[in-house]
């Protein structure tokens, strides 16, 4: 009988959340159909019931197992989209942020280090598409979200940028630069996004329709083509998924979604989504109190501290091979401290394999990996890993895993064979990251009342629709207030 091949793994009705975690981490995986010998292992979830009959030389591998230790189905929770009011303590700074409710990328990197160990036990292997093209083990960008507009820390953070702008991504809060269309001019050959028109992520699927368009109409009237779109706040809900798909927005990045993970496409969504780094220089500043003297000398211990951060999560982030994907504001912020992004910068140029890319750039890459179809069989003591529907623009490479060491090897052509005594291995450093503690404190009335309401000052009253209870009682406390 032909020797069924090692990879892809067959899944059999296992859950969303894990085949959502083997795509990110580039493991061939195919649905199982009637082509019972797609592959050597079928992966299926007794919870749901027994593996159907497998063929000859197949090995059925229980995935129910891997939720063991998890306080809640590890699965589900790869696919949970609430976030909540976290803090992070840094330095002795207790900065604070609303993120996601689940770290994916801790859950996901402790699934599939089980997974992997099953299925090396049971005779295979762990082969994955590589998560940049060769010869990079990372990418650069920072990313900067135009929310308000001041002329002089505008043109600052642009100065601070210079030679490196091929690893920077723009979005451009339209309403605040209305009136400052001449500023426009300076985002010329620059990777430009949206970040919507008012400065908020509404609740329902008309009203951020209606804000995105906006804000995407008046970029293109200054003749910038908008590429890609991030929430206000980092907000993320339904309504905004649902309009982002209805105007076929390519990538966007809320890190009330998912945060310090590599991208991914949500559940029934093809609007990519590039996980960036939650923290950024104005909630360092946020921490600042006291007076005249004693708070601008906090002020610069805070930019000390944020500086001190972002170099050691690019130095960490970069050494266990993920991305490196920072973000900031310019009014008040990068743009009164512009030591901030020199500073990042400067320790990238010690990053010997770093990608330094727009978002836009490894939004196109990411898709066309997500093309790549790999085989891998295993013949004469050698394996040949076969490769169809590869990008002509880039070159991709897989990762060939041997305990705590990672091969790298390129995709040249449409198969490559390799013994893996042969190959010459490096142990990427693991990345802990930053422990995000969720904020128990029991919310006051008020604020339980304004988050019901959906609280904000960003739409003028008379632009607020009345389509629903939340805006008719938004609407009223805004002209009570006033």
């Amino acid at each position: 009988m032909k020797q069924l091949p090692l990879l892809p793994l067959v899944l059999d009705g296992v859950p969303p959340g894990l085949v959502q975690a083997l795509v990110q981490e580039g493991v061939p995986v195919r649905e199982r159909d009637e082509n019972h010998s797609a592959g050597r292992f079928v992966l299926f979830d007794s919870r749901c019931g027994p593996c159907e009959a497998v063929v000859k030389g197949q090995t059925a591998i229980d995935i129910d197992p891997l939720r063991e230790g998890f306080n809640s189905d590890p699965f589900d929770a790869l696919l949970d989209t609430r976030s909540a009011r976290h803090y992070f303590d840094i330095f002795g700074l207790p900065v604070a942020e609303e993120v996601a409710c689940v770290d994916r990328r801790r859950v996901r990197r402790r699934i599939l280090y089980r997974l992997r160990a099953e299925i090396e036990k049971a005779g295979g292997i762990w082969l994955c598409l590589a998560a940049y093209p060769f010869p990079y083990r990372s990418a650069l960008n920072f990313r900067i979200d135009y929310d308000e507009y001041d002329n002089k820390d505008f043109e600052s953070t642009l100065n601070a940028v210079a030679g490196n702008e091929h690893a920077t991504s723009h979005f451009v809060n339209a309403a605040a630069y209305l009136p400052h269309k001449v500023a426009l001019e300076r985002f010329c050959g620059l990777d430009v996004g949206s970040h919507g028109f008012r400065h908020h992520t509404y609740r329902t699927r008309q009203e951020n329709l209606d804000n995105i368009r906006r804000g995407i109409d008046l970029l293109r009237a200054c003749g910038i083509e908008p590429s890609g779109f991030v929430a206000p706040g980092g907000r993320f809900n339904r309504g905004l998924l649902l309009a982002m798909r209805s105007l076929k927005i390519t990538h966007s990045s809320e890190f009330g979604l998912a945060y310090d993970d590599l991208p991914f496409f949500p559940q029934g969504s093809n609007v990519l989504q590039i996980p960036i780094h939650p923290v950024c220089l104005g909630i360092f500043l946020e921490t600042v109190q006291g007076e005249n003297g004693r708070r601008a000398a906090a002020t610069q211990q805070a930019v000390r501290a944020a500086v001190e951060h972002f170099c050691q999560t690019a130095r960490a982030k970069y050494r266990a091979g993920e991305p490196v994907f920072l973000y900031g504001h310019p009014t008040g912020r990068l743009g009164r401290y512009p030591q901030v992004l020199r500073a990042v910068f400067e320790e990238a140029e010690s990053f010997a394999a770093v990608w330094k890319t727009t978002l836009s750039e490894f939004a196109r890459w990411w898709r066309l990996r997500s093309r790549v179809r790999i085989r891998v069989i295993e013949c004469g003591g050698q394996f040949v890993v076969r490769a169809v529907h590869q990008p002509k623009t880039y070159q991709p490479a897989v990762e060939y895993w041997r305990g705590r060491h990672v091969a790298r090897m390129p995709l040249a052509g449409r198969e490559v064979r390799f013994a893996p005594a042969a190959l010459a291995y490096e142990r990427p450093t693991p990345n802990p990251g930053i422990r995000a503690v969720r904020d128990q404190r029991p919310k006051r009335l008020r604020e339980q009342i304004l988050r019901m309401v959906d609280w904000e000052k960003e739409t003028p009253v008379e632009e607020i629709a009345a389509s629903n209870l939340r805006n008719l009682a938004k609407r009223t406390l805004r002209r009570w207030r006033a």
